[in-house]
């Protein structure tokens, strides 16, 4: 009994596998499987298109960084540098640097510090597109730190909106873009602290630099600060180490200026008399047999200017300069940078034998 059943089983296991075999002979030439494992991540980004970012109104910030981005550059370059060691001998080695620029025109003329391509022997401009352009350097200025570079064979190229930084006041916006530690295209946010700051950095004097609280670091330099608007207001210069929140620009109206000289001639023409004053103290009036401290005397004198060859001494007191009476080294200053190359300056000053006058021809700083 127990066979017969186990004999049954069997039967009708084998009758079905036959079966399920021969329908699924009949069933696979007609069924299509496909699989799509997808593309990995990274690579669908790759090829997906780009969808500009969409700015609102309440965006005042992106909105100001978008009109301006697509013209701030990076600026590397590698310098020469011939060293004499005592050891080895003259040695001559290169280094790279880096920094930012703004391009102002169609014709690819981009505004930088002096200080970022000082003695580039050769320069790579950088767009945040990716493109890269070889460039020149067609001059600069150490006083103000302002310096012209070209690109080369770039076409057409996109230019910033320069803004009016005669207008600035403290509190206005102002954002800061550029390649701070290599990081490139870097957007800082802050305010205009303060317009007319003069600073002193080793042997460099800047003048009448914008100060503001948009973190700027070392990279940053020759980048553009602008405003709400997206117009530059000024060419991001100096960090100071010792704070925080305190960077400066150069004011955008001096660079522009300085661009179009270099533009024009390839350098900046100054007017010079060869002196320099410094604002009377009661110590140094002492000094000089003076009663009174105010006004301000010839602290140094080129032997070979015109100052010294019009009559003047050290230790002068200066009472007038170009018919303008002299209180402070900031009149004698101005007189100076408002002269023209071959104008005529009569001077009056006082010394501890009496007066003098005397006429000073102004010519071309060296």
């Amino acid at each position: 009994m127990t066979m017969r059943r186990q004999s049954g089983r069997f039967w009708w296991i084998t009758l079905g596998m036959t079966a399920s075999f021969l329908l699924g002979g009949w069933l696979a030439p007609r069924i299509r499987i496909e699989w799509n494992p997808g593309r990995l991540p990274n690579e669908a980004m790759a090829q997906a298109p780009r969808v500009a970012p969409i700015v609102g109104a309440d965006e005042p910030v992106a909105r100001a960084v978008s009109q301006v981005l697509d013209t701030v550059v990076n600026i590397d370059t590698v310098n020469r540098v011939v060293q004499d060691d005592w050891f080895f001998g003259r040695q001559e080695y290169r280094t790279t640097g880096a920094g930012s620029g703004v391009v102002i025109d169609t014709r690819g003329h981009v505004i930088t510090n002096q200080h970022v391509v000082e003695g580039a022997e050769q320069i790579r401009v950088v767009f945040p597109n990716g493109r890269r352009f070889r460039g020149r350097v067609v001059g600069g200025d150490r006083d103000t730190d302002v310096a012209l570079v070209q690109i080369l064979n770039a076409g057409t190229l996109p230019a910033a909106q320069l803004g009016d930084s005669k207008r600035l006041v403290p509190g206005q916006w102002a954002i800061a873009i550029g390649n701070p530690y290599g990081y490139q295209h870097t957007v800082t946010v802050g305010v205009v602290g303060h317009t007319g700051r003069a600073v002193q950095v080793e042997d460099r004097l800047y003048s009448k630099l914008i100060q503001t609280d948009a973190a700027i670091n070392p990279g940053n330099s020759g980048g553009p600060l602008v405003d709400i608007h997206g117009k530059v207001i000024g060419i991001n210069t100096v960090v100071r180490s010792d704070a925080q929140g305190l960077g400066f620009a150069i004011p955008i109206d001096v660079a522009k200026g300085i661009a179009d000289e270099l533009l024009r001639s390839g350098r900046i023409k100054r007017p010079w008399i060869g002196l320099v004053a410094e604002d009377l103290t009661p110590r140094t009036a002492r000094y000089l047999g003076r009663d009174s401290a105010e006004g301000c005397y010839v602290e140094q004198l080129n032997r070979r200017g015109p100052a010294a060859q019009a009559g003047v001494q050290p230790g002068d007191v200066i009472r007038s300069l170009g018919g303008r009476a002299v209180r402070r080294k900031q009149d004698v200053e101005a007189v100076v940078n408002g002269a023209r190359i071959g104008q005529k300056l009569q001077i009056v000053l006082e010394r501890q034998d009496g007066g003098y006058k005397g006429e000073i021809v102004v010519i071309e700083k060296p």
